[in-house]
């Protein structure tokens, strides 16, 4: 390293290697007094802070606020919507203060057409992005705010020319704007000392031992992360004492003082499993300079770190974790994205007048998803139990009418973190941040570093919306920066009664690839390089519309991703002293084969004798057989081992016997079908069943099983075929009931079409008017999108078409009981059990024959009496029905019919083909319908002897999985039934 008498100013290519400089100078006894050691952007903005002309930087959020401002008034939202302000954007970072970018942008702002001087390699196209960039320097020098590279290209006239020694370590090339720089500066003695790997991967250094980890895919990798770091540091004593997390700071030096961690924080949950014993904290951890025992170098290091620092918590182990989290990943990120959609300020909130519906406006309750209320409600955020979460979630899905503002003027009177966190969504409120921040620092059973992180996301939106303010936009624009951003989330987890501030440094340290190579050499025992794929590594540099007008320009890309990734190998590669463990899952999320990274490709070729060969790598492994020796590999044979992140045997907590499956046990059996209260509060102890209960269990007793016993129904208040049937049946009743009653009509008929129509349009509009004021448990059909007032309307088309149909329907018979309740109020005797149910209609003729009508949406081939030649019993309800009728009404019943009244209108079911004719059926498949050989009454006897045997199967418990049709699987719940058809 070289001393302070050398140079006076060392840049480093980011902050965290400059740190690093620094102590490896303490540690060294390097004395660097008098000497600058920075990254180059901070020293770039001393300089001008010291020199300059009064402004300040402008933030790269700013950047991107002032140019969105300046796309929408230059070309309106829709300019916006191209991303041009993007483009802008990109190319403002990359090429300002060169002097032909700044002539083309001049040029292009004074409104030199494209192609003509300087621009005579723009195309037309790129022109506006030229245009918007000269506005946005224009504003940006009446607001006294500067870009770095204006600063770059001022600084030269600016800086005392006096000699300056400089060096440039482990640099990347320079760029554009530095070279220029540089050169501008002769006084300044600068030299550069390029980073190592830039050439591509060399073997591993002497005496560190390469191996390969390959598990099976990413429910695997963590179980054998843990496996390494066990190998290499060994098993601490398991206490069972709670773990202690503490806040790191940004280098991984001592740690903020410790705290017990909350539960739920960084899937670390305190106060049962995560311990270990204070005698093996220290197993296995080397004193003096290295960062970690173990380094591990991950794509995504916060989810692997809350993955496994739990278990190696449990063996002793310190865990720290420097990364990065997305703001919308953290808790407080959440919680105010999913209030700012239910809040949706950008939608129309005006209520709009429905017919039928009063002051429901379709914009306002379609327009805001019910789940992002919920998702706020259950944050720490809320201010609400998880009861009072929970309760709200309910009541919300149980009602489609419930209003966004009633919801909101609710929220905001008795609860004071709703109204400052809508405050912030809504109008980026300053005072509400404080009491929010104020909040976060009061929530004290939360570990330090799940309080930092949240106030680290807090601050992030203020910044954004600071410089939304400062571009004159509003909200939607801070929301959509700052879902961009990252927020530091570094901390330790250690075990109980090891102190985590008195650690030099932890046993395991999980980070990014770019932290871990700024580590410097020998900064671990072991480190892992893990994720490295061709997806999660990609060494295509993109080609978009930024770089393809830089490049016009003649603003050359300095660096490349590859060149990137193999100088981060390089360092990866002498980090380690002992073992250099390189990770790479074989399969992803859909268990499709991996491919490796360019540079491991490169490594591993480094062993080879012929890298231009495929033979040896043609493998899983893609390694030559003498690489493959200590290969690490874990399968998904053991499911629960890498759940638990441990092979050892878990102990036994209970002995549980296997369920019973396909049968009610003997004890509860006379559960399988509960008492009824009848009408008047009587209650029916014996098993009393329902047409349609029955009809379920024939299509499949498992189905009935889950559906009508368990009732595992939504807890939304839905919109679907059962209300859009309920609304349907309802309207047909209420129909023929004014029909009777106001046109002293008993049927409809060819010449009573019209009047026809007027009442059903009438009923129509009277039905949709009630729907509001009906209870959930109605069924009630409430749109609350266009699609549904959409659907809405073609049901009500289609039951205005079904009259058409009606008036051909059995013209010699007239409806004379509408939902007649076949048990009176109590329950009628039906193949051997009481049965109770409601016929949707009955109509008679003069000589006192009856048939059953059933109304359908749909009807399908086991609406047919015909299926029982196929060795099934079909469709049931109406023949139940109409045998019941034939005892209680005494009544002969002819027809038990399933009439249609969807898109398509048909009939099906059975009929005495002797007394009907088939004119009177239209729409009907009459070969499978008719029953012309033997009585009707012999095929409803037929029926109840069949649904007899049926009944005891059920009350003895059988509920084995067997469906009569594909169709009986279509709506079923239980997904996974090995029965499953179609």
């Amino acid at each position: 390293m070289d001393t302070s008498i050398a140079y006076d100013v060392v840049l480093l290519p980011d902050t965290d290697r400059a740190v690093a400089y620094r102590k490896r100078a303490a540690d060294s006894g390097c004395s660097l007094m008098g000497v600058t050691v920075a990254a180059f952007g901070a020293w770039v903005r001393d300089l001008w802070e010291l020199y300059g002309d009064g402004r300040a930087f402008v933030s790269r959020l700013e950047r991107e606020a002032l140019l969105r401002a300046a796309c929408e008034q230059a070309g309106g939202d829709g300019a916006g919507a191209l991303g041009l302000d993007r483009v802008a954007a990109a190319c403002v970072a990359a090429g300002v203060g060169l002097p032909g970018f700044d002539a083309a942008v001049r040029d292009a702002w004074e409104g030199e057409p494209a192609g003509a001087g300087v621009l005579s390699a723009v195309t037309s196209a790129e022109l506006p992005v030229l245009q918007l960039i000269g506005g946005y320097l224009d504003r940006l020098s009446h607001l006294g705010l500067v870009e770095p590279g204006q600063a770059l290209a001022l600084l030269p006239e600016l800086l005392p020319q006096r000699p300056l020694r400089v060096l440039s370590e482990d640099a990347a090339p320079l760029t554009p704007g530095q070279e220029a720089f540089f050169s501008a500066c002769p006084w300044m003695d600068v030299k550069v000392r390029a980073a190592s790997g830039g050439q591509g991967p060399v073997r591993a250094p002497e005496g560190v031992r390469v191996r390969f980890a390959f598990p099976s895919g990413q429910y695997a990798w963590p179980a054998l992360l843990a496996d390494i770091v066990r190998d290499t540091l060994g098993a601490g004593a398991d206490s069972g004492a709670p773990a202690v997390s503490a806040g790191a700071s940004a280098s991984t030096g001592a740690p903020a003082a410790a705290a017990v961690s909350a539960a739920g924080d960084d899937g670390v949950p305190g106060g049962e499993e995560v311990s270990g014993g204070a005698d093996g904290c220290r197993d296995g951890r080397q004193v003096g300079t290295q960062a970690a025992a173990v380094v591990v170098a991950a794509k995504d290091p916060a989810a692997l770190f809350g993955r496994v620092a739990p278990a190696l918590v449990r063996q002793g182990h310190a865990v720290a974790l420097r990364g990065q989290r997305r703001f919308a990943d953290t808790a407080f990120g959440r919680a105010i994205c999913s209030l700012r959609r239910f809040l949706d300020a950008g939608q129309a909130s005006a209520v709009s007048h429905i017919e039928g519906y009063g002051d429901i406006a379709a914009t306002d309750v379609e327009r805001w998803d019910r789940a992002d209320l919920a998702d706020w409600a259950l944050s720490p955020f809320s201010g609400m139990t998880r009861k009072a979460a929970f309760k709200l979630d309910a009541d919300l899905r149980a009602d489609r009418t419930a209003r966004r503002s009633d919801l909101c003027a609710r929220l905001r009177g008795d609860n004071s973190m709703y109204a400052a966190m809508e405050r912030l969504a809504l109008h980026l409120d300053d005072q509400a941040a404080g009491e929010l921040e104020a909040a976060v620092r009061r929530m004290t059973n939360r570990s330090e570093a799940w309080r930092a992180e949240q106030l680290a996301a807090l601050r992030a939106l203020q910044r954004a919306a600071c410089a939304a303010k400062l571009a004159g936009l509003g909200a939607d624009v801070a929301f959509d920066q700052v879902q961009r951003l990252k927020v530091n989330v570094s901390r330790m987890v250690a075990p109980r009664g090891c102190d985590g501030a008195a650690l030099s440094a932890p046993d395991v340290l999980v980070t990014d690839q770019s932290t871990a190579a700024s580590l410097g050499s020998g900064s671990c025992r072991v480190l892992v390089a893990a994720d490295l794929t061709s997806a999660a590594y990609p060494a295509a540099d993109p080609e978009d519309a930024s770089r393809v007008l830089l490049e016009h320009l003649g603003v050359e890309r300095a660096d490349s991703a590859l060149a990137r990734m193999r100088r981060a190998f390089f360092a990866l590669e002498h980090a380690a002293t002992n073992q250099l463990i390189l990770e790479r899952c074989l399969n992803d999320a859909s268990a499709d084969p991996t491919y490796p990274c360019v540079v491991l490709e490169e490594f591993v070729d480094c062993y080879r004798d012929d890298p231009t060969a495929t033979e040896d790598i043609d493998n899983p492994y893609s390694l030559p057989e003498h690489l493959q020796s200590g290969m690490l590999l874990r399968g998904e044979d053991a499911l629960c081992a890498n759940d638990a992140l441990s092979d050892a045997p878990a102990p036994l907590a209970a002995c549980i016997e296997p369920p019973l499956t396909g049968a009610v046990s003997p004890e509860v059996r006379s559960l399988v079908v509960l008492p009824r209260v009848l009408q008047g509060g009587q209650v029916l102890d014996e098993p009393c069943l329902s047409p349609s209960q029955i009809e379920s269990y024939l299509e499949c007793p498992y189905k009935w099983f889950a559906q009508r016993r368990l009732r595992l129904d939504d807890l939304d208040e839905e919109f679907g075929p059962l209300e859009m049937g309920d609304f349907a049946h309802n309207a047909l009743h209420s129909f023929y009931k004014h029909l009777s009653e106001d046109l002293g009509e008993a049927k409809v008929t060819p010449q009573l079409l019209p009047q026809a129509r007027e009442l059903m349009a009438d009923v129509l509009a009277r039905h949709k008017a009630l729907q509001p004021h009906l209870r959930q448990s109605e069924n009630r059909l409430i749109p609350t999108s266009q699609v549904e007032h959409r659907e809405l309307a073609e049901l009500e088309r289609k039951l205005m078409d079904y009259l058409d149909f009606e008036a051909e329907l059995l013209p010699t018979f007239a409806p004379k009981y509408l939902e007649y309740d076949v048990a009176c109020g109590g329950a009628v005797d039906y193949a051997g059990h009481k049965l109770l149910g409601t016929a949707d209609r009955i109509d008679v003729d003069g000589e006192g024959r009856c048939a059953i009508i059933d109304y359908k949406g749909s009807i399908s081939g086991s609406y047919a009496v015909g299926v029982r030649e196929e060795g099934r019993l079909g469709k049931v309800q109406a023949l139940i029905y109409a045998q019941v009728v034939r005892r209680t009404l005494g009544l002969e019943p002819v027809g038990a019919l399933y009439v249609c009244y969807g898109r398509r209108k048909m009939i099906s079911g059975a009929y005495d083909g002797r007394v009907i004719e088939n004119a009177h059926l239209p729409n009907m498949r009459h070969k499978d319908c008719m029953c012309a050989d033997r009585p009707f009454s012999d095929v409803l006897d037929e029926t109840e002897e069949a649904v007899a045997a049926a009944l005891e199967r059920m009350l003895a418990g059988d509920i084995r999985p067997r469906p009569e049709t594909p169709e009986a699987c279509k709506w079923c719940p239980v997904s996974s039934c090995s029965e499953r058809r179609g």
